[in-house]
């Protein structure tokens, strides 16, 4: 029988040994973005069974890969993280993560693209802005405003014409985001 990905999970947890799995489960708590995992829910996941099960349950099946993948890296455990991706499926090459105090040459936009898809509300006021600036066409910015909520026009817009446009584009999106959600700009710049 072919594992599942909780197996996987369970499987990478156990490689981990007990110093790295309290690891992984500081920079858990710490994790910023949404779905968040509390505290008590945490300090509960007493074995690699349990946290897979706190994975799984918090993030979906489909969820809890990139995120396991995200934090074994930000732990530094890149062996684990690579088996983990290649034992899961994964497809698209693990990024290396800059060592503390590393300034990173990859753009904000690439950086920041999945809490961006999950955290800009206000789409339709950087399409206005990207197509003022002629970033997008019209038909571009009609097509993405039909989409029903925020992720998916995000994910359109950072995986379609952001993409295409290059670094002008992302810069131009950066502008807009910096524009329109001030906030939400300096929480990821400062993270």
């Amino acid at each position: 029988m072919a594992k599942t990905i909780k197996d996987h999970l369970q499987d990478t947890f156990d490689d981990l040994g007990e110093e790295n799995q309290k690891k992984f489960k500081s920079k858990l708590c710490d994790r910023k973005t949404e779905p968040r995992v509390r505290r008590a829910a945490i300090e509960k996941a007493n074995d690699s069974i349990d946290l897979a099960d706190l994975m799984v349950n918090t993030f979906t099946t489909t969820g809890a890969v990139p995120v396991t993948i995200e934090i074994l890296q930000a732990i530094c455990c890149n062996q684990q993280a690579m088996e983990f991706k290649e034992n899961t499926g994964q497809s698209a090459p693990l990024v290396p993560l800059p060592g503390p105090g590393a300034p990173s040459n990859e753009h904000f936009i690439d950086r920041n693209r999945t809490k961006l898809i999950r955290r800009v509300h206000n789409v339709d006021a950087i399409l206005d802005e990207l197509l003022d600036k002629k970033v997008i066409t019209e038909e571009v910015y009609s097509n993405i405003r039909a989409e029903k909520t925020p992720q998916i026009k995000m994910r359109e817009l950072l995986m379609g014409p952001i993409k295409s446009a290059g670094t002008k584009g992302k810069d131009a999106l950066y502008k807009a985001l910096k524009d329109t959600d001030v906030c939400l700009i300096e929480d990821l710049e400062h993270q």
